[in-house]
């Protein structure tokens, strides 16, 4: 008895630890500053981690030789030397300078991959409501044809029922069901997603508010006429930067020469025991030239891969800016037939006339849910087209980071 007490006790602890954690759950906000805590980062952090002076710097004396000699081959013309061949110093700062570039390059390439984990959240943030709120309206659809077929079942007998009606009504509902299963099956995917980004966190999003399609526009304007750095052509401009202190690099790689020390032991008393040799060498030929060639055809080549990005860029600012300016004004234009309608004040007016009909005012709402899930479908491509337009003119990444989707438009922290 007293060990059932205590294992009953355990399974409420453990249920309480694990089936309420209120307090890990985190806000969209919180979900969208995962993006710079993603795992794909780590080869980024681990590559400036390993840059240190210490694993690319070239070596201040290249190389240390000791010689002995003996020009009359007797044990008194005994000499030894030791010669240094010291680093060239135009190579050893231009390879700090190439160094110190690439170091740069992986900095805008973890910055790039910033920016794309935070375009994915955004989108897994949108997916998640639209699911949301399609399942919900799919679910009315339900209640409501099932209140049609439940009132057409009550009057079977009465003008209220018509054979057809039932039928048709009943096939809504199994297509329906056939819709939010759909539905549903893509809202638990998308569940598990975020859980598994949150380490399986359940998100806190019930009081969230989305940005409002007018917010977007002030938003949209205000960022056309900012001016921010493209990510992607930062990267290739540091491209070429590492290309050119590459080819820097191989430019500057001979030999400068060396400085020997000599010694001879049994020389004259008259004369020193000690000498000094110093060579210079005189780049007139190299045989690096093939890889000097190799890297400024790199260097050539990211330069009109910066110049074509530099086009594509333009161009894709404007299309994505005129295809979200087009995307909203369709999205007016629905609001404004919608309001032209006015199905609610039309249902209101059949619900208190003398010729009440319970079957039509259904009909009707039946039709302003459809209306409803037309502008929430017209909403989200605004939405998604809205993401793509921060994407594209590199707003996601300023600092300090907005939550842009947030109708408050809260920094994310």
């Amino acid at each position: 008895m007293k060990s059932s007490f205590i294992i009953f006790i355990c399974s409420c602890m453990a249920w309480f630890f694990t089936a309420s954690p209120v307090q890990a759950r985190q806000t969209v906000s919180e979900f969208l500053l995962t993006a710079f805590e993603d795992r794909n980062l780590s080869q980024y952090d681990a590559q400036i981690s390993f840059l240190r002076p210490s694993n690319y710097r070239f070596p201040v004396v290249d190389e240390v030789e000791v010689r002995m000699g003996n020009d009359e081959l007797t044990y008194e013309d005994l000499q030894y030397a030791l010669r240094l061949k010291p680093g060239n110093p135009w190579k050893i700062r231009r390879n700090n300078a190439f160094f110190n570039a690439t170091k740069k390059e992986i900095d805008l390439r973890k910055k790039l991959e910033y920016k794309e984990n935070l375009q994915r959240r955004y989108e897994v943030v949108l997916d998640y409501f639209q699911q949301k709120n399609t399942a919900a309206l799919i679910e009315e659809r339900l209640s409501i044809a099932s209140k049609q077929t439940s009132i057409m079942e009550e009057n079977f007998e009465s003008e209220l029922f018509d054979a057809e009606d039932y039928a048709e009504s009943k096939i809504n509902q199994v297509e329906d069901i056939e819709d939010l299963d759909e539905v549903l099956v893509k809202l638990n995917e998308t569940k598990v997603e975020i859980q598994l980004i949150l380490e399986h966190r359940p998100p806190d999003w019930e009081m969230f508010n989305l940005i409002t399609i007018s917010s977007i526009e002030k938003v949209v304007n205000e960022i056309v006429n900012a001016t921010f750095d493209d990510a992607e052509l930062e990267l290739i401009a540091q491209q070429i930067e590492v290309a050119r202190q590459e080819v820097r690099v191989e430019k500057a790689d001979f030999d400068i020469g060396y400085i020997q020390l000599e010694y001879f032991p049994f020389r004259d008393i008259d004369d020193s025991e000690y000498g000094v040799s110093v060579g210079l060498t005189l780049p007139l030929f190299r045989d690096n030239k093939p890889q000097i060639a190799e890297r400024k055809l790199d260097e050539i080549e990211l330069k009109n891969e910066f110049t074509l990005e530099q086009y594509q860029d333009s161009v894709n600012k404007i299309k994505s800016y005129e295809h979200l300016k087009n995307l909203i004004a369709h999205h007016q234009l629905i609001v404004d037939k919608t309001e032209e309608l006015n199905l609610d004040a039309m249902s209101q007016n059949l619900a208190n006339s003398e010729d009440y009909n319970p079957i039509i005012i259904l009909e009707l709402e039946e039709s302003i849910l459809q209306l409803e899930e037309v502008l929430l479908k017209s909403k989200y491509r605004v939405l998604t087209q809205f993401i793509d337009f921060l994407f594209t003119f590199d707003a996601l990444i300023q600092k300090p980071l907005t939550n842009y989707i947030s109708e408050d438009l809260d920094l994310i922290e």
